[in-house]
């Protein structure tokens, strides 16, 4: 009857522990399941990015080109020079045929003179000689830098993303080429490759004579222009929900819609709006209800099934084996700190905080991803810090042989330092070998400051210890890796005019700009004094002296506490082959002092 009664006793309480278990997989996968359709969200959002930045770097690279052309053609360059008007039309009405029809979505090309005025609107072929440069920001901006332009501006013909390119008579600028598409062409261009639909949003303060077009809806400070008819009922919905722009999932007429922007900017990287992609997405709603009755199915059936296991199986021999293997991880979960088995070249077990700390949901996650813990270990600045192999030896052979030393490892996790003191015990049964080995945190022994007191960004000790780590990355990865030094401009005037509680706050301010202006996974540090330094992992050269440019052209346009202007230089540079990490740094400094002694308030990058 005792037998009976326990067999009865462990039924239930397997019973309850399936159908507790079977909540919790159930929570748990609705959480996994919410992360993935996250993720998903992300990289569609990515993608349609990536989508739209190649379509503007392609429209930019073909009309350059076909300006170019243009402008090398017979007798198209003297037209221009001497500003003869009709024969320039005639030279290039041929070609503006071919083109225009070539792309319906082209509505402007114009050719501009040097001191401001329009020589030749191809679309109105008989106006020009206006100054249009006071009238068009980008216009005036090609005439003041003679450099390639190109970004979102509002015209005569309305809204056009629009590409300016320089033209030169030996070296001297006579004038620029615009071309000009409607916002049409980009979203037609993104349907092609991605199948959304989309729709441009202008900030109302952005708007000048657009405020006659067609079938807009106002959503916050933006307004959506010419809106399908179809997507109207959506749109309409998504501004109930939301009173500024956010990327969303929509449910309408049983069907689920996904929502995401990318933002738009006129030529000066400013934001001017943004275009909203429209995509339909599997129901969330509905996978959840499903996961819920398969995983109570399961429940069930493992109930019935378990349930006439233990009546069979109750005394023998494998039930004890489980109930052993049960008892030993109980044990190693009961350690508070990481703990793991192994025999020195595969990890055999792992307690829960061991694989809560690396984020993997069980030992067999962990193992697909990685043989060995030792692939975290990161060098330290003594012999004390384990690596792989020490002396010609594993690790955990190295620790054998070496019982006397405090064995230490240092490990990086979403970029936070940890120091743990290692013990390692070894077991032998007949020809096998098992180490146990315990992690213990030591870090917060350590009494470092890893963040600069007036900031509140990482320090530069802190900077330091990430940036032999993003080195060791970058090098192992084969991936580039873009720095930035950065100098406040006079910034000693400010505290011996203001004082230094001001000086204090521009630190502070300066350092919130940058922050503010980079990715997550870019690091932002006080170097000392007023500088700063910036890592820009997987950066190219190019990519890093826009970051550096943008975040420039932020604090010159910012307004401080003290009603003059204040200005940073910079210094941009990305790791070369073979470079040590002491070289990168001496070599980015050097170019913040060419900067400062250049002028200020510029950006000087390295050379190819």
């Amino acid at each position: 009857m005792k037998l009976k009664s326990l067999k009865t006793k462990i039924l239930l309480t397997l019973s309850s522990v399936i159908i507790g278990v079977a909540a919790a997989v159930a929570l748990y996968n609705i959480i996994h399941e919410k992360g993935q359709n996250d993720l998903r969200t992300e990289e569609t959002y990515r993608n349609v990015r990536l989508n739209y930045e190649e379509s503007i770097r392609e429209t930019v690279h073909f009309y350059t080109a076909r300006a170019n052309s243009n402008i090398n053609s017979p007798g198209v360059l003297d037209a221009f020079v001497s500003r003869d008007h009709d024969r320039l039309y005639q030279l290039i009405l041929p070609r503006w045929k071919v083109i225009s029809k070539e792309n319906p979505s082209l509505i402007v090309m114009q050719f501009h003179n040097a001191d401001g005025t329009s020589l030749l609107r191809m679309h109105q072929p008989n106006v020009y000689g206006d100054p249009i440069a006071s009238q068009r920001p980008m216009v005036a901006y090609i005439h003041k830098h003679h450099t390639l332009v190109y970004g979102f501006e509002e015209g005569r013909q309305g809204l056009a993303f629009r590409i300016l390119v320089p033209v030169f008579e030996h070296e001297v600028y006579v004038g620029t080429v615009e071309f000009g598409l409607s916002t049409r062409f980009i979203i037609e261009n993104i349907r092609r490759h991605t199948g959304y639909d989309s729709f441009f949003l202008v900030k109302q303060n952005m708007l000048g004579i657009f405020s006659n077009v067609d079938r807009y809806l106002q959503i916050g400070e933006y307004k959506a222009i010419d809106l399908e008819p179809n997507l109207i009922p959506l749109v309409r919905l998504y501004k109930s929900k939301y009173d500024y722009l956010q990327n969303s999932v929509i449910n309408d007429t049983n069907q689920t819609f996904a929502i995401t922007t990318v933002q738009v900017k006129n030529y000066l990287n400013q934001p001017i709006g943004a275009i909203m992609f429209i995509h339909s997405a599997p129901d969330f709603l509905d996978h959840v209800v499903q996961m819920v009755i398969a995983t109570g199915l399961i429940a069930l059936i493992l109930i019935l099934t378990l349930g006439w296991l233990i009546s069979r199986l109750y005394d023998s021999i494998s039930d004890r084996m489980m109930f052993q293997e049960f008892y030993s991880q109980a044990v190693l979960d009961s350690i508070p700190s990481p703990v793991i088995v192994t025999d020195g070249h595969q990890l055999i077990a792992a307690n829960q905080t061991f694989l809560a700390y690396f984020h993997y949901a069980d030992i067999l996650d962990f193992k697909r991803e990685h043989s060995c813990v030792c692939e975290y270990f990161e060098k330290g600045d003594t012999e004390e810090y384990l690596m792989p192999m020490l002396n010609d030896q594993r690790w955990t052979d190295y620790m054998v042989d070496h019982p006397t030393i405090d064995h230490k490892a240092k490990i990086i996790v979403d970029d936070k330092v940890t120091i743990f003191d290692v013990k390692l015990s070894l077991l032998r049964f007949k020809e096998e070998s098992r180490y146990v080995v315990i992690f213990t945190d030591i870090s917060s022994m350590q009494s470092i400051s890893m963040t600069d007191p007036l900031t509140g960004i990482a320090n530069r000790l802190h900077f330091s210890m990430v940036y032999e780590h993003m080195i060791n990355v970058s090098v192992r990865e084969q991936q580039l890796l873009g720095i930035i030094f950065c100098d406040i401009d006079y910034f000693k005037q400010i505290n011996d005019r203001y004082g230094h509680l001001t000086g204090d706050k521009v630190l502070k301010h300066i350092s919130g700009l940058l922050v503010q202006r980079l990715r997550k996974s870019d690091i932002c540090a006080r170097w000392g004094g007023e500088e700063f330094v910036i890592l820009l992992p997987d950066t190219t050269l190019e990519e890093t002296y826009q970051v550096a440019e943008a975040l420039r052209t932020s604090i010159e346009l910012e307004t401080f506490e003290m009603s003059e202007k204040l200005t940073c230089s910079f210094g941009a540079a990305v790791l070369k082959e073979n470079e040590s990490a002491e070289m990168l740094l001496k070599r980015a400094d050097e170019l913040l002092y060419e900067a400062k002694s250049s002028g200020r308030n510029r950006v000087v990058r390295q050379t190819v």
